[in-house]
C-alpha cells in the first residue's frame, strides 16, 4: 500500500505525460539557417538549425494557433499553418521559415478554408532533411475545436 501511495505522489496522472502543450510563434522563432552543399542540387541550401528551446518541445503534442494556407500540389492538397495569413506568409516573401509548419492531417477530410484561423494540434516533428517537409511538422495533426 505504501508503495501505491509514493507511485501516485510521483506520477500523479500518467495522462499528463501525453498532456498537449500549447506553444506561440515565438518558441518556433528558436531557428538558424545554415547553408550546406546539397549533392542532389549541386549548390549550397539553407538547412535549419534548432535550438534548445524548440529542441525540448520535439516529438511532443502541441498545439499552434494560425492561418490556414492550402497548397495544391500533384494531385496532393497540402495543409500549412502560418502565423500570418497569406498575403503575408513566407511564400509571399513576407516572413521566414519559422513562421510555417507541415500539417500533416489524420482526417484528409477537413473542409478547412484558406486564411481560416484555426489551431491545430499534433506531434511536432523537428525536419532538418527531408526537403519535400517544411522544418516543422505537425504529424498526426487534429483541428482543435473552438
Amino acid at each position: 500500500m505504501l508503495i501505491q501511495l509514493l507511485l501516485l505522489f510521483f506520477f500523479p496522472l500518467s495522462e499528463s505525460f501525453n498532456e498537449t502543450k500549447k506553444i506561440d510563434w515565438m518558441i518556433l522563432a528558436d531557428m538558424t539557417m545554415e547553408y550546406k552543399y546539397n549533392e542532389e542540387f549541386g549548390f549550397d541550401i539553407p538547412y535549419p538549425v534548432f535550438g534548445e528551446d524548440i529542441k525540448a518541445y520535439e516529438g511532443q503534442d502541441v498545439s499552434l494557433e494560425g492561418f490556414v494556407l492550402l497548397i495544391e500540389a500533384e494531385d496532393e492538397e497540402i495543409v500549412i499553418l502560418s502565423k500570418y495569413p497569406y498575403s503575408q506568409c513566407f511564400f509571399c516573401g513576407g516572413a521566414g521559415p519559422e513562421s510555417v509548419v507541415d500539417v500533416l492531417l489524420k482526417d484528409k477530410d477537413h473542409g478547412l478554408r484558406m486564411d481560416q484561423r484555426v489551431t491545430f494540434k499534433g506531434k511536432l516533428k523537428l525536419n532538418v532533411e527531408d526537403l519535400d517537409h517544411l522544418n516543422y511538422i505537425f504529424e498526426s495533426a487534429e483541428l482543435v475545436p473552438e
